[in-house]
């Protein structure tokens, strides 16, 4: 494809001067003009009917440039109020010829783009005074891979030392399993002080009444709850998800099962916690292994394992299965449309009946 080139009025009539007196011929004026053969033909007949001028580009824009006077006026108004919008300038110039994306254009042909304007009110960085007073927890919103499907990671991470606690992929994001992630941190590394979350109905139940899982075991505990207005309040595991997704997410993009991911993101974990130096606030390039220590407040394993459990009832249906948290589980014969109780312990579970129990399993992801 020939690349059309722009030329000035007076080059063009030159080249068809020369073509009508045969100095040149119709390939050669094509080359010059960078155009086809028939817009040669039709330049030679715009000649024929109104002269040389009548080459002349009559297209235009509807772009309407500032005059002198109305340019200068735009620029004293951004120079006189650093923080102004370009909206804000043209209101102000009383100019209403061309549009706010021509100001902003404007603004950066003159350097006037890139201005620090300090806040009215300044954001305020915080960081918890020591590790375990105050835990994020957060669910990533959806990745999808190509060979597992659609995953979500569940993370809790420490405030003051960005310790990742526990996190676990899964193919939900229900209640139960923000619990499991949950569960698992609070066996390992003791009990906070207080957790930071969002209000999604993982964390916080949307009736006033009702208390999500989450929300009633941490009050079981004694654990402070916090939940934040907005994204910006749980900055820190906000920007430890784009770095999931940056170093770890499209290195495992070909995994095709939950097991291989869940595998390679604990051996991630790690190295994450035991190799990155973070240059966040208070953390002076340390790395957060370095930095953390398990909370002193800690409950014995079989006094949490009574706290932390949970006790269901459920049908089982005439296939032999009970439906948990949208899964079907397969169950021993012999209980077909009999009601039994369930207690979950994190992601065990066990089947009792008649006050006996008669079967062990664990919860999918």
């Amino acid at each position: 494809m020939r690349k059309l080139r722009k030329q000035n009025l007076e080059f063009k009539q030159q080249v068809i001067a020369k073509l009508i007196k045969g100095t040149i011929s119709n390939q050669e004026a094509q080359e010059l003009l960078g155009c086809k053969r028939l817009t040669i033909y039709r330049y030679l007949s715009k000649v024929a009917s109104g002269g040389m001028q009548s080459l002349k580009d009559g297209r235009h824009g509807n772009n309407c440039k500032l005059t002198p006077k109305q340019l200068a006026a735009v620029l004293k108004e951004k120079r006189g109020g650093d923080w102004r919008s370009a909206r804000k300038v043209l209101e102000l110039s009383n100019i209403n010829t061309v549009s706010t994306r021509r100001m902003q254009q404007i603004f950066v042909e003159y350097g006037l783009n890139q201005i620090n304007v300090e806040r009215l009110k300044p954001i305020v960085r915080f960081v918890a005074k020591e590790p375990n007073d105050l835990w994020q927890a957060d669910i990533m919103g959806k990745m999808r891979f190509p060979y597992l499907g659609d995953a979500y990671l569940i993370a809790n991470i420490d405030d003051h030392s960005r310790f990742i606690l526990g996190a676990k992929w899964f193919s939900r994001q229900n209640q139960m399993n923000v619990f499991r992630a949950w569960y698992h941190c609070l066996f390992r590394w003791g009990l906070p002080k207080a957790m930071l979350s969002d209000k999604g109905s993982q964390y916080k139940s949307t009736n006033p009444k009702g208390q999500a899982t989450y929300q009633y075991y941490a009050q079981v505990l004694g654990i402070k709850l916090i939940f934040a207005h907005r994204a910006r309040t749980k900055g820190k595991i906000e920007r430890f998800w784009r770095f999931v997704q940056r170093d770890f997410v499209r290195e495992n993009l070909k995994v095709k099962t939950f097991e291989e991911l869940n595998r390679n993101f604990f051996l991630w974990q790690i190295k994450y916690n035991e190799e990155f130096k973070s240059d966040g606030l208070g953390m002076h390039k340390r790395t957060p292994a370095s930095v953390y220590q398990p909370s002193e407040v800690r409950k014995s394993k079989q006094e949490l394992q009574e706290l932390l459990s949970i006790q269901l009832r459920r049908y089982v249906y005439t296939d032999s299965t009970i439906s948990l948290f949208g899964v079907r589980y397969k169950i021993p014969a012999g209980y077909i449309k009999c009601r039994i109780w369930l207690k979950l312990n994190g992601d065990k579970v066990t089947l009792e009946s008649m006050g006996k129990i008669f079967y062990r399993f664990r919860l999918k992801v």
